[in-house]
């Protein structure tokens, strides 16, 4: 199933990335034909003598609302697009994602800021703990991105993790979103991280036969399966090899010098996340690229007896 685009939402923080974000933003909200929502998270203030929460002492939050919304129309002076600002008070995460759910299927955008080792093992980023709740599709634009002058007038090189299990099918309306014009170039990646089952019990040559097979195979697969999604796209190339997600993706993403990396966002467990990590979070953390995060559908569960 597709991803239907009825919103987007900028999510700022009144950062230097903040500019970056809204522009991104703007200019999809155009070129969708759909509104805009500015949002800004606050968090409980805190008395700085007493590690207490202000409750509207002396309308504390009234005065960070209306605050908050009045840097947003300064941030938004000159854009002519349909918008709305939103402001919540609590954690960023859980915020964003109470005033997603109360939209119509929306685009989010949020902005890669650099935290320190320590911090991140601990609580990980936003945009990190974003990527393993959202139901919706993110962008995490990079400040290096773009410099100066004209900017953000859409992805022309994009690099789409494939994992064999077809749900990155579902970000086609989204790149015809991103990539306006035929100049784009799309790379697939799929990463054969181990053996595949076929010819496990054949000797060693036998069975080096059969993983080249599986191997080209996926390969004209891939191929098919991206000129029917991408047909506008002006170059399309396939890379399927075994290795590591991660490591295929960003070296496929320099080689391309890409300005879009698309990973899909599988659930897991918080103690094998903690442990290993993903690698759409890998993904976040080391690439020099923007970052489309495509969250896996949610299956209902399957009726009694049925596999």
């Amino acid at each position: 199933m597709a991803f239907p685009i009825q919103a987007i939402l900028c999510a700022v923080d009144f950062s230097s990335y903040c500019s970056l974000v809204i522009e991104y933003g703007v200019n999809l909200a155009r070129r969708a034909g759909v509104r805009l929502y500015l949002f800004h998270a606050v968090h409980h203030p805190q008395d700085r003598v007493h590690p207490t929460l202000i409750f509207e002492r002396g309308g504390d939050l009234t005065h960070l609302t209306e605050d908050a919304v009045q840097r947003m129309h300064g941030l938004m002076e000159h854009a002519a697009v349909d918008w709305e600002a939103v402001v919540r008070f609590g954690d960023p995460v859980e915020q964003t994602m109470a005033v997603v759910d109360a939209l119509p299927p929306c685009l989010v955008i949020s902005a890669s800021h650099g935290v320190s080792g320590l911090q991140r093992f601990f609580i990980g980023t936003v945009v990190e703990r974003l990527s393993r709740t959202l139901d919706r599709p993110m962008l995490v634009v990079k400040p290096t991105d773009v410099s100066g002058g004209e900017r953000v007038d859409g992805f022309r090189s994009v690099v789409i993790s494939c994992d064999g299990h077809g749900h990155w099918h579902r970000l086609t309306p989204l790149l015809d979103l991103l990539q306006p014009g035929p100049k784009s170039h799309i790379h697939l990646v799929h990463a054969m991280e181990g053996p595949e089952n076929a010819g496990m019990d054949e000797p060693s040559a036998a069975f080096s036969r059969v993983q080249q097979a599986i191997q080209e195979r996926l390969v004209q697969q891939y191929r098919r399966q991206a000129r029917q999604l991408f047909p506008r796209a002006q170059q399309l190339t396939t890379v399927v090899a075994p290795g590591d997600p991660e490591d295929m993706v960003l070296r496929v993403a320099r080689e391309q010098v890409a300005d879009l990396m698309v990973v899909g966002v599988r659930p897991s467990g918080p103690v094998g996340r903690l442990i290993s990590g993903s690698t759409t979070e890998a993904l976040l953390r080391h690439g020099a690229c923007s970052v489309l995060t495509v969250p896996e559908p949610k299956h209902p569960p399957a009726p009694a007896g049925e596999q």
